[in-house]
């Protein structure tokens, strides 16, 4: 019998608030862009705080499972720590990560605008650093690159990057007559298209934040950016799946997955859960107060963060807080792929993505420790608009 929360603690009822929060706004506009670029109850109350954490994660959600599956669910199989091995250490704070045919990596990180980490190890940097965040790469095989620039108090525009000549371009720097100050995810599709997701308007740091103010912008092959949702709480990382039909992205503050389906013109309808809850959020949850927490604690916390699909439909999420990853199943079930509740390995996972001649390299980003590393999945990964068509 699924528990609720109310049956575990009469005290938090805001906790309750935060779980069933979801906002679907499908307004969008067009902006400017620079082309070119009770008495029993009570005794309850001595539940220590990781039952209480666990009693909330409980909570299932029907309207959370798709309606419509990918393909046949085949789940990937579990990785151990050992599965992985070191790509590379030493970076500074890196977040976003994407793979080229051709071998390379494309890691943003603080030594430039984009660092390109070379077949043969070396890693040269391209461009001064804003506060690179997600990472893309277009169909022409441009970077592009998302800033977090309320990671700085600086500006957060969406830039691509030519890798060959080293060329910086700005694409979008204001919509709405506002600067952009918080571009997270960036995903590209085979007709042109760019999205990303801009996260807040600030504070920097409210992981659980409750204020639904972050939106998805598109950014068309001429150059012209509108934006295409809006009303969404802390939207992290974005990717389309294999018939580019739809746009996901992670609301890292509900520990949820949501999509759109692409209208024809490029613009987003029809926002749907997508999968279940990915464990437990709190209102306004602050960073330093997370980072506070056991690690026992923090394995159960949902808050997501990068996407990638691989072949069969499943969709990868990490889970950084919590140094865990996870898939949703096509048919929606989630299924729960490592964790490292010591960080070894995997400490603050940010972003992943698939490379190699076959596509069945996992790279993934660990920020706190500055490193990148890799494991070998049973399922291929879904080439991305970069790659020739799977």
């Amino acid at each position: 019998m699924t528990k609720r929360f109310s049956d575990l603690s009469p005290v938090r009822p805001e906790f309750v608030e935060g779980l069933h929060f979801s906002s679907r706004n499908k307004g969008a506009s067009t902006g400017s862009a620079r082309t070119g670029r009770g008495g029993d109850k009570l005794s309850k109350l001595s539940l220590t705080r990781r039952e209480i954490l666990l009693g909330g994660a409980s909570i299932t959600l029907a309207s959370c499972a798709p309606s419509t599956g990918i393909g046949r669910a085949t789940p990937p199989k579990p990785f151990t720590l050992t599965d992985f091995t070191l790509v590379r250490d030493g970076l500074d704070a890196p977040e976003g990560i994407a793979s080229s045919p051709d071998g390379r990596l494309f890691i943003s990180n603080g030594g430039g605008a984009i660092g390109v980490l070379e077949r043969d190890g070396a890693l040269r940097q391209i461009g001064q650093a804003l506060a690179p965040n997600g990472v893309a790469v277009d169909r022409e095989g441009c970077v592009i690159v998302a800033n977090m620039g309320l990671l700085n108090k600086g500006p957060g525009p969406l830039q691509r990057i030519d890798v060959a000549t080293g060329t910086v371009e700005t694409l979008v720097s204001e919509l709405e007559g506002r600067q952009l100050v918080a571009s997270n995810g960036p995903a590209t599709a085979r007709n042109g298209d760019i999205y990303c997701t801009h996260s807040s308007w600030g504070p920097i740091g409210n992981i659980g934040t409750t204020t639904p103010a972050g939106f998805i912008y598109r950014v068309a092959p001429d150059g012209r950016a509108s934006i295409v949702a809006r009303g969404l709480r802390g939207v992290n990382g974005l990717c389309l799946d294999r018939e580019e039909r739809h746009v996901y992205a992670s609301l890292t503050a509900e520990g949820r997955i949501r999509r759109w389906r692409r209208r024809a013109d490029g613009s987003l309808a029809d926002p749907q859960d997508y999968g279940p809850q990915l464990g437990v959020v709190i209102p306004d949850h602050q960073a330093k107060d997370i980072r506070a927490m056991a690690a026992a604690e923090r394995a159960d916390l949902g808050y997501c963060d990068g996407i990638a699909f691989d072949a069969a439909g499943n969709l990868w999420v990490t889970l950084p807080f919590a140094n865990r990853i996870v898939a949703i199943t096509p048919d929606g079930r989630k299924v729960d792929i490592v964790h490292d509740p010591e960080g070894r390995m995997l400490s603050s996972p940010t972003n992943l993505c698939w490379g190699g001649a076959d596509l069945r390299d996992l790279y993934v980003v660990s920020r706190a420790s500055g490193v990148v590393v890799k494991a070998r999945t049973d399922i291929a990964g879904l080439p991305l608009a970069n790659w020739p068509a799977g």
